[in-house]
């Protein structure tokens, strides 16, 4: 590593001529936001006078103390006069002027070459500002409204308010699980998709590879981030070769609270609600259970005529057993409760600004035993030390807590049984109670502890076969505790700025930051209420299991620019450039063990049964050279050149593509943006219909580093030998011309106003192509191994967005707007690794196939056509499948499902499988209208996706009609008499023709509109010494869905990797929540 440092501080300061004029994430220093103290004098440039008018939207009345200047320029400014009117001398190449006041949103007036201007009109800050002072050349989309928000997580409120700008999707109803987020389409296949964040110039590290020891539940690293603590958001779509390797699925900059104000301003806010229980399956009763079940016991071979549970003699002694009616998801689910408090001060004088924030939430989730809390605190200074030299320091600490269990269906039942209280609320017969049972009674207290022992004497033969589900009451009591089923992730970050000032526009900056994750995460499976199973591989029976988890992730970044800008005339020419080093390290320890001994034991130790223990020792390396220029010509033509150099200590030392220098591979990433402001052309008449119009364009180029961490590596890892014996084994082969992937982008934009900026309008598309996919590549059999690693294939993305909102009614006291976005995505798979034309993943019961000419991730399977209604029906079509033996033939016959045929040799293989369903929506975004009466204002938010497949895996456990488990009632419409006309099959015992197998019979329409949020805020505005206002609001979430899907939610996803989108694995859906909540401003 030594090398890359020595290098990057060579060419630093090789390129530093040529160097540039931005902070950090647009945080000006203290310096910079008292020009009075840091401006040189101002330039005397050739003027001529501008006169105007402003006036209220609303009111048709004149603004007073509007401030007018020319855009872009200190010292060219003017307010307005009572009467409304402004005067202004402005430099000759002056073309536009910014005009605003406290009350009203700023707007844009391009100048014509009269004196006289047209008249232009201001709109209350009530309605959402269409751009702001910044000069952005960038179609870049910032939010920046989280006062009334209840998300755990900064991502739900990403999805909520920037719909098409990023395609976004809920991993479950867990509280602050996170969003699964695309930027600009997928654009990449195995590698991470999923765009880089950037939290105040530190680049977090987000973990989106790392399994947690819980099914369904993912640790996302801004559920540590308080959205209150957030001041904007920003998604960065071009000009993101500034980030090298790791900017190609977009940046996420996020920009946290700093101080505005001198005078000490304290916010307090306080905020509950509840959150109702989320969609349920329709599930069977106890009789249709019964009927269901003694129909498959027709399949097991029993020579047994008389069960227990089918007995209806009231005086039998285990009647009250097996004659009750439980709806167990009373006992899993529960209307949830939450809360948030946090204080937040700043204020400073003309040294020292401060800004601190404490936080606390607390969440139930829907699901008992599966609550988080979480504690914050956050202290951003800008401090001036001397004359010359500010420093900016940052700190910030958060711990989040949660009591878990596994959530969403099992993905096999080889391997035990189902411990999933979510699921077993579904699948647990319903004719049983979750109390024990004694002497003929049932107890009022105490839990059923014992294993299912009702289909015992039928399946007695079956010894490996899973059949009983545990208690999920008794399994969710027994595993309670801080030592059984806990989480913990502790976030520490510090950070410190340095900017010295040569002059006022050459500065040099050190960002220095450090930041610490440390996560716990213990899993316990009860002795009690839990059936024993035997494990094969350890020959012995699991009685109850423990796991433990401890990770730490140090991140060191160190951030050295220098930053230059000038204007010569109506020449403004900025740049920046400097060396981004950081360096990361991750380790982790798991352990596994069975048989603790006792549920009030649940303790790892060496000696348990199958101890074991592997781990993580991840080191990797990143550094950037970057520079970037800008160039603005009199307010109407920009442009944006990038240049990066990147190096990572995950490619390999014979890799090419980019440039060698000592030894060491660098990919370059450049990139060019530029902007036409038509509107502000000299030539340009003022027309009345139109107010603003911009056109962009641009080129990226980009990488993806999201290669495996050892890819470039062989190494060998510790393995035990008949579960006795330590040893190590050869487990990955490197690849020494591993490198990045590479994304090149071409991208459109144009934004307008019309109709005296009532209307806005803007729109994006772009064109783009990643080559050298990071893939599996096939290894010859005397390696031992299957794959490694290498760069082959290409994939291509092409795609669009629109967003347009308009300002309705704007009175005195009436204000509406109204707006929506729309996204559209289409990718295509253009070639893939060593000539293959395509290529089938089996994942989560489906397979996924990956296909040259197609889009990705698509589910391919078999195509259904119906049930045999008659035995005549089923011996005509002579559809069979072969036997285990490979000789015998097995007729589907009355009862069965229909399968295409697909190559019409009779036989339903794998040869007979097609495309059947794509998770990529058709378009994607959202809708948004707001509605204001004087302190009052109303908003409401709806999200939407259209033409997105769900595979729906929950639905194939609970309609599958093979295992002794609780259906839908979907199920009591199965085939059960010859001649009977139906679209499900017959029940039958481990489903020996593969009627539930991967088909459209689990394909669903996942198109949904969804009402986001609705939220009423009243603004009592007050002017006392100690109380200077409060905002009261109250809001429901997720009030409706509008959709044809079954499941729980339409919003699903697998895993955060492409090829886990649109499944649904049965986790907690997301429910309805009511808020309300009280802001103090003192």
């Amino acid at each position: 590593m030594k090398k890359y440092i020595f290098l990057g501080m060579s060419l630093l300061m090789a390129s530093s001529v040529s160097l540039s004029a931005q902070d950090f994430d647009d945080d000006e220093p203290l310096a910079d936001r008292q020009p009075a103290k840091a401006a040189a004098a101002k330039p005397k440039y050739d003027t001529r006078q501008v006169k105007g008018e402003v006036r209220d939207a609303a009111t048709g009345q004149p603004v007073s103390g509007a401030m007018v200047r020319v855009t872009g320029m200190e010292g060219y400014s003017a307010l307005t006069g009572d009467d409304g009117r402004y005067q202004l001398d402005v430099p000759t190449f002056a073309s536009s002027l910014q005009i605003s006041s406290p009350d009203h949103s700023l707007i844009e007036l391009g100048l014509s070459a009269d004196v006289e201007q047209k008249s232009v009109v201001l709109y209350s800050v009530a309605f959402t500002p269409d751009r702001s002072a910044k000069l952005d050349i960038l179609d870049d989309k910032h939010v920046g409204n989280f006062q009334y928000s209840n998300a755990v997580n900064v991502k739900e409120e990403i999805q909520k308010q920037l719909g098409a700008y990023a395609y976004s999707t809920s991993r479950s109803g867990t509280p602050g699980i996170g969003n699964v987020m695309f930027v600009q389409g997928l654009n990449s296949l195995n590698a991470n998709a999923q765009p880089l964040v950037v939290v105040d110039g530190v680049i977090m590290e987000q973990q989106y590879d790392r399994e947690m020891l819980h099914d369904g539940f993912f640790n996302d690293i801004l559920t540590s981030i308080s959205p209150s603590d957030i001041e904007n958001v920003t998604i960065m779509r071009n000009g993101t070769a500034l980030y090298g390797t790791r900017g190609a699925n977009g940046v996420v900059l996020i920009t946290t609270r700093r101080s505005h104000s001198m005078a000490t301003r304290i916010t307090a806010s306080a905020s509950t609600g509840i959150s109702t229980e989320p969609k349920y399956y329709d599930m069977m009763d106890a009789d249709q259970y019964r009927n269901y079940a003694s129909q498959l016991l027709s399949g097991t071979g029993s020579k047994i005529t008389e069960f227990k549970f089918l007995n209806s003699d009231p005086t039998y002694y285990y009647y009250k057993q097996y004659h009750n009616n439980t709806d167990w998801k009373d006992k899993v689910y529960r209307t949830a409760i939450s809360q948030n408090y946090g204080i937040n001060v700043e204020g400073g004088d003309d040294v020292a600004q401060y800004n601190l924030s404490v936080g606390f939430t607390s969440n139930q989730s829907n699901l008992r035993y599966n609550d988080m809390t979480r504690i914050n605190v956050r202290f951003n200074t800008d401090i001036q030390l001397f004359k010359h030299l500010d420093v900016r320091f940052d700190c910030s600490y958060s711990n989040v807590t949660r009591s878990l269990r596994n959530d969403g269906a099992p993905l096999s039942y080889d391997e035990g049984t189902p411990t999933a209280p979510s699921f077993l609320a579904y699948a647990k017969a319903p004719f049983l109670s979750p109390y024990s049972y004694g002497n003929g009674q049932l107890s009022t207290t105490y839990y059923d502890v014992t294993d299912e022992s009702y289909l015992d004497e039928a399946l007695a033969s079956y010894s490996n076969y899973n059949y009983k589900l545990a208690n999920p009451w008794a399994l969710n009591k027994y595993a309670d505790g801080e030592n059984k089923n806990h989480f913990e992730n502790s976030l520490i970050n510090i950070a410190v700025t340095p900017t010295y000032s040569f002059r006022p526009n050459l500065k040099l900056s050190e960002h220095f930051s450090y930041s610490l994750v440390n996560t716990t995460n213990r899993l316990f499976i009860p002795v009690n209420g839990v059936p024993a199973y035997y494990v094969t591989a350890v020959s012995a029976t699991r009685e109850n299991e423990v796991r433990s988890l401890a990770s730490k992730q140090n991140s060191v970044q160190s951030d050295t620019r220098l930053t230059w800008f000038k204007r010569y005339a109506a020449h403004d020419v900025s740049a920046f450039g400097g060396l981004r080093i950081n360096w990361e390290t991750y380790t982790c320890n798991k352990q596994l063990g069975y048989n603790t001994g006792s549920d009030k034991t649940p303790f790892m130790s060496s000696g348990l049964l199958n101890a074991q223990s592997t781990g993580n020792n991840d080191v990797w390396r990143n550094m950037d050279l970057y520079m970037q220029g800008n160039y603005n010509y009199a307010g109407r033509y920009y442009a944006q050149l990038n240049l990066t150099a990147s190096g990572s200590s995950r490619f390999g030392e014979d890799a090419d593509g980019g440039v060698k220098f000592g030894g060491v591979v660098w990919g370059i990433f450049p990139s060019v943006q530029a902007s036409w402001v038509v509107t502000n052309e000299s030539w340009m008449p003022q027309l009345d219909w139109l107010d603003y119009l911009r056109l962009s364009a641009g080129y990226d180029v980009s990488g993806n580093d999201g290669a495996d961490y050892e890819a470039a590596r062989s190494y060998f890892a510790a393995q035990m030998y008949l579960n006795a014996i330590s040893g190590l084994s050869f487990a990955g082969i490197g690849n020494t011309e591993i490198k990045w992937e590479t994304t090149r982008r071409a991208n459109l934009g144009i934004e307008a106003d019309f109709m005296q900026h009532r209307l806005h309008v803007a729109g994006h598309w772009f064109n783009g192509t990643t080559d050298d996919l990071l893939s599996l590549q096939s290894l010859g059999f005397l390696s031992g191994l299957e794959y490694n690693w290498a760069n082959a294939g290409k994939l291509k993305n092409v795609g669009y967005d629109l967003s347009v909102s308009g300002k309705v009614i704007a009175t005195k006291n009436w204000s509406w707007e109204l707006g929506f976005s729309v996204g559209h995505y289409k990718n295509e798979i253009k070639s893939l690794a060593e000539g293959q034309t395509g290529y089938n993943t089996d994942a989560y019961g489906a397979t996924i196939r990956t296909q040259v000419g197609s889009a990705a991730n698509l589910f391919y399977g078999y195509r259904t056509e119906g049930v045999f209604s008659t035995s005549e029906q089923a011996a005509a079509a002579g559809l069979y499948v072969m036997a285990d033996n490979g000789v015998d033939r097995n007729y589907f016959g009355a009862g069965d499902m229909i399968f295409t045929d697909v190559d019409g040799n009779k036989q339903i293989d794998e040869n007979d499988r097609m495309v059947i369903g794509d998770p990529n929506p058709d378009i994607y975004g959202n809708i948004f209208t707001a509605v204001s009466y004087k302190g009052f204002r109303l908003d409401a938010n709806f999200g939407y996706s259209v033409g997105n497949d769900v595979y729906n895996y929950m639905r194939s456990q609970l309609e599958g009609g093979s295992r002794f488990m609780n259906q839908t009632t979907a199920m009591t419409q199965r085939w059960q008499v010859e001649g009977q006309e139906t679209a499900v099959p017959k029940a039958t015992f481990q489903d020996p023709m593969g009627n539930s197998r991967f088909s459209d019979r689990w394909i669903e329409d996942g198109s949904y509109l969804k009402l986001k949020s609705l939220t009423l805020s009243y603004n009592l505005p007050l002017n006392m010494q100690f109380l200077q206002g409060m905002q009261f609001w109250i809001q429901g979430n997720n009030l409706f869905t509008m959709t044809e899907y079954l499941g729980s939610d339409p919003e699903v996803v697998a895993t955060s990797a492409v090829i886990g989108q649109g499944i649904d694995l049965g986790r907690i859906g997301q429910s309805r929540s009511f808020m309300a909540g009280i802001k103090i401003n003192l």
